[in-house]
Formats: C-alpha cells, sequence, structure tokens
C-alpha cells in the first residue's frame, strides 16, 4: 500500500452481533493539512471528521454512494466538512483553515472554539436524493457527537474512538479510529466488556505513534479476549474529483444575468483541493450562448 494511503477495515465482532469499522487515516489527514495550510486547531478538526466519515463510509453498498459529515458552529473554529465515497475518496475543507489561539494549549481544545454548532450527516445513495439527519453538538469533540447522532437519529448503540497526534511542527504523525455498533441481537454482557475495553484503551493516535497497527490495537486492547474477524479493506486516499466542466456546469445554474456580470472572466477556487480554474472572457460568452441556446430550446 502506497505511503500516501489510508486503511478502511470493516468487520464483525461475536458472530455479528457487532459491527466494526476501524480506520488508519494518517496520510489522509496530512495530505488534508498540507493542502490547506492548516493550522494545529483546524488540523485537529479536520483529521477527526477525516476519520469519522472514513469509518462511516464503510456503511456505503450502492454504487455512486458518497457520505458527507458538515460541523456548522457559532463559536470562532466555526466548522468544517468531509466527504467519503464507497471508493475510499475522501475530501474535505476547513472553514477557518488558519485560526491560531494565543493561549497555546488553547490549540488542543475543538470542542471549546465550536460550540454550540449542528453535526450534519449527509447520505447520497447511488443517483436518489440525498438524506440529512442533524443533531446538535454533544461536545464538538466529534467522536462523541457522531455517537449521539447514531444514538438520537438510527437509534443504533455506537461507540467511537477518533485519535491525531501532532509534532511540534503540525506534521501528523497519526491519525485514525475506531467505530462499533452493537445489533439487536447483541449480548448485552458483550457490549459491557467492549465499553469497558475502550474506556481503558489509550489514545488510539498514541498507540499507532507506537508502532501498533489498527489489527493490534483491537486485539490488544479494544477486542482483548473477544472473537472478532475482518472482512473487507478498502484503501483511502486524499482525492478531489473537481473539473472544469463541473465548474462551468455550476456557473451555468448562476444564470444569464450573473454571467453578464462576470464577462471580465473569473477564476474560481476549489474548496477542497484549491485549484483554480480560469474563465476568460470568451469562456464566459460561450456559457451565455450555452444558455440562450437551452432558453430557445424551452
Amino acid at each position: 500500500m502506497s505511503k500516501a494511503a489510508g486503511r478502511l477495515l470493516r468487520g464483525s465482532i461475536a458472530a455479528d452481533q457487532f459491527r466494526l469499522f476501524a480506520a488508519d487515516t494518517s496520510a489522509i489527514v496530512q495530505r488534508a493539512r498540507d493542502l490547506h495550510d492548516l493550522y494545529p486547531l483546524p488540523t485537529i478538526l479536520m483529521g477527526r471528521l477525516i476519520s469519522a466519515v472514513a469509518l462511516m463510509s464503510g456503511e456505503l453498498k450502492a454504487p455512486n454512494s458518497e457520505i458527507s459529515l458538515r460541523i456548522d458552529a457559532e463559536g470562532p473554529l466555526r466548522g468544517a466538512i468531509a466527504i467519503a465515497d464507497m471508493a475510499g475518496d475522501i475530501k474535505a475543507y476547513a472553514f477557518e483553515p488558519q485560526l491560531w489561539m494565543e493561549e497555546p494549549s488553547a490549540n488542543l481544545q475543538v470542542g471549546k472554539h465550536l460550540l454550540p454548532g449542528t453535526l450534519s450527516v449527509i447520505r447520497q445513495i447511488g443517483m436518489k436524493s440525498p438524506y440529512t439527519g442533524q443533531i446538535k453538538l454533544i461536545d464538538g469533540e466529534i467522536a462523541s457527537d457522531v455517537a449521539a447522532y447514531y444514538e438520537q437519529s438510527e437509534q443504533t448503540a455506537t461507540a467511537v474512538n477518533l485519535g491525531v497526534l501532532m509534532d511540534p511542527n503540525a506534521a501528523i504523525r497519526s491519525a485514525g479510529g475506531v467505530l462499533i455498533q452493537q445489533m439487536p441481537n447483541a449480548d448485552p454482557a458483550l457490549a459491557e466488556i467492549i465499553s469497558s475495553n475502550l474506556q481503558n484503551t489509550p489514545n488510539v493516535s498514541d498507540l499507532m505513534d507506537m508502532g501498533l497497527s489498527i489489527e493490534d490495537i483491537l486485539e490488544r486492547f479494544i477486542l482483548k479476549d473477544l472473537s472478532w474477524k475482518i472482512v473487507k479493506e478498502t484503501t483511502l486516499r486524499y482525492h478531489c474529483d473537481c473539473s472544469r466542466e463541473r465548474f462551468a456546469r455550476a456557473l451555468l445554474l448562476l444564470g444569464k444575468n450573473e454571467l453578464m456580470s462576470m464577462r471580465e472572466g473569473i477564476a474560481p477556487l476549489c474548496n477542497y483541493c484549491n485549484k483554480s480554474y480560469h474563465f476568460d472572457a470568451e469562456d464566459i460568452d460561450n456559457l451565455i450562448e450555452a444558455l440562450d441556446k437551452q432558453y430557445e430550446k424551452q
């Protein structure tokens, strides 16, 4: 596997009494940090959100499906969005990428600088209309918010553990997470064991930084002495699917009057990868002409 890629593991615990999703997103978070020149606080937010959406993408089964996690908050950090599809492609951006707090320790306190706010989960299943669920942020630390979303919106008992570890220069040492869901037929005693194990497990990113793989962490800490298996592994990568054609279609949606006001040309920027697409005066005229032809056919 490429060093620039991540891993998503999907599995089951105790003969399918629990669903298991585990991910190493270190390379993905590093790519996001580099693309957006993120400061430490938004790096932690983005890292947790990327890990969470990677884990949740394990549910996707239909072709052309994707899931988005979006935080909208009133605090100075404001929020972020991360999107993952069934193929393992992830993209994301933070609303305040260069937010810096004067007190050094404050640059580790994500929830404190988000609340109050909301977590939205948007599922696009194939070509169907997207489904959106939303809850108020519990503490803004992302793991407990995602768990609360499943509890409130889908009535599914869920445990989530997310971690992002940086060095003093904000380079990513490790990032990843684990998500475990209890199925209706699950033995409550097993749920208690898993919950206790999770509470006694050191931070996932710290363990990864010590050289442990996701499988090691599951075997030695979270699922020790339990039967479990991995049934599928997906390679994760940071990938933006923007294109000049997509931006052109988006410009057409603005309508003729808006396009007329842009006749000197524009250079829209993709939020997810910072790539710019230049449309000069001739390009804008061609878009206006295309709109006119559409109107003539109606």
